[in-house]
């Protein structure tokens, strides 16, 4: 896109389909960035080997081959678990081989909040060398409801001070798990705290939150949010996880099916449009 905003394609939307495939698609639709999804739980077939050097290899040069970028991986897992610096840090040595800078990571059960920011702290020395930046989200379901409002990320964002942590905020998580707190007021709020942004619109469909285009349609109003995000030159991913729903409430279901190439094509275009008449 050529516009002040650095808008990625994160590739939950593609779940189901190679890299190849993925990365073709997405600099066929008008992008130039990519955030890979290895997020445990919304996304099949995530295994260690995601993040070995010979991986980071591959997407190294798939990346030259379709002329692409990547700022940001997501990869979501539960942060209150223990040996936590053995199995994350393979993940932050794989996103500096692949330049990936922002860590897009959801938090914990809240009862296990203490065990995780304990552990958060942990981290830090990988974070340090790996020159990543750990960029805490904002829960879309009950298994990561440590961090729902962006008041609760700024409190957690203080005790682990913001050298190396940041925040990551997600208007369709929010309006997923409770339709009760005010969606564009957080999302603007957020934007004094942020280092990233997931962009993702939701609808109420047979009695299920289903993911859709950015296109002005859903529940989260995107134009105010998308001009603070060019405002303050926040990097970006249009996240549309078409494959996951979310019953009301806030479960994530997953279908067995990959969905069909050309109405992933049509919904990231169509939302990459939307985002251009906007900025």
């Amino acid at each position: 896109m050529k516009n002040a905003v650095k808008l990625s394609v994160n590739t939950s939307i593609y779940d189901g389909y190679d890299l190849e495939t993925t990365l073709y698609s997405i600099k066929k639709c008008g992008f130039d960035y990519f955030e890979l999804a290895y997020n445990q739980g919304y996304v099949g077939n995530l295994h260690q080997n995601l993040f070995s050097v010979e991986n980071a290899n591959y997407v190294n040069s798939l990346k030259n081959k379709y002329r692409l970028s990547t700022l940001a991986l997501g990869c979501t897992t539960d942060l209150a678990v223990d040996n936590f610096v053995d199995i994350f840090a393979p993940r932050l040595h794989f996103a500096n081989l692949i330049g990936a800078k922002y860590i897009n990571v959801c938090t914990a059960k809240l009862e296990d909040k203490d065990k995780m920011i304990a552990n958060l702290k942990l981290l830090k020395p990988v974070l340090q060398e790996t020159g990543c930046i750990l960029c805490l989200e904002n829960g879309g379901d009950y298994n990561f409801n440590a961090f729902v409002t962006i008041e609760e990320g700024v409190e957690i964002l203080n005790e682990l001070g913001d050298e190396v942590y940041s925040i990551n905020f997600d208007p369709g998580n929010m309006a997923t798990y409770d339709k009760r707190i005010n969606v564009f007021e957080q999302a603007m709020k957020s934007l004094d705290y942020v280092r990233y942004f997931h962009i993702k619109d939701v609808c109420i469909s047979d009695g299920k939150f289903r993911f859709i285009p950015i296109e002005g349609k859903g529940l989260v109003d995107y134009r105010e949010i998308i001009l603070g995000l060019k405002q303050r030159n926040i990097p970006c991913s249009v996240e549309i996880p078409l494959r996951i729903y979310r019953n009301l409430d806030s479960s994530p279901r997953r279908f067995q099916y990959e969905t069909e190439l050309p109405i992933i094509e049509d919904t990231l275009v169509k939302s990459r449009e939307y985002i251009e008449s906007i900025i």
